[in-house]
């Protein structure tokens, strides 16, 4: 009997660690990261162009998920695109200045896992947050 109850302790504890929760989610803390870097400077009148690129911290499927951005703050005569997990920004800037552009974030999986059980042990996706935000520095002479 002690080594029944052994093992239905062991499947039971195997089976949250591995389940993919709220809560061990968040202590791994699998979430989109955005770089700790700033872009490259640029001159006025000058063709720009540089890049980003984001990932999921913690989740080495991060190519798996579609990511989308929302970016203000850009100097006048520039955009972005992104493709992927990259970001550009681009054009030619008409002004000089340092110029704080915002970098909002957020994912989703490609593809989608349906739960029957929403319960507090549900095997969805195993990101705690789907989103991050930054501000990032351009400096345009």
């Amino acid at each position: 009997m002690k080594n029944f109850t052994r093992l239905i302790l062991l499947i039971f504890t195997t089976t949250v660690m591995m389940s993919c929760d709220p809560v061990t989610d968040c202590i791994v803390n699998t979430r989109p990261h955005l770089p700790h870097t700033d872009f490259v400077d640029g001159r006025e009148g000058v063709y720009y162009e540089d890049f980003i690129r984001a990932e999921i911290r913690n989740e080495p499927r991060d190519r798996d998920y579609w990511y989308y951005f929302t970016v203000t703050g850009l100097p006048a005569g520039m955009d972005y695109e992104f493709v992927g997990q990259d970001l550009y920004i681009f054009g030619t800037p008409q002004s000089p200045g340092r110029y704080s552009i915002e970098v909002y974030l957020e994912v989703e999986p490609q593809y989608l896992v349906f739960d029957d059980d929403d319960g507090p042990l549900e095997d969805g996706d195993s990101l705690c947050s789907y989103t991050d935000e930054r501000f990032f520095s351009l400096q345009i002479q």
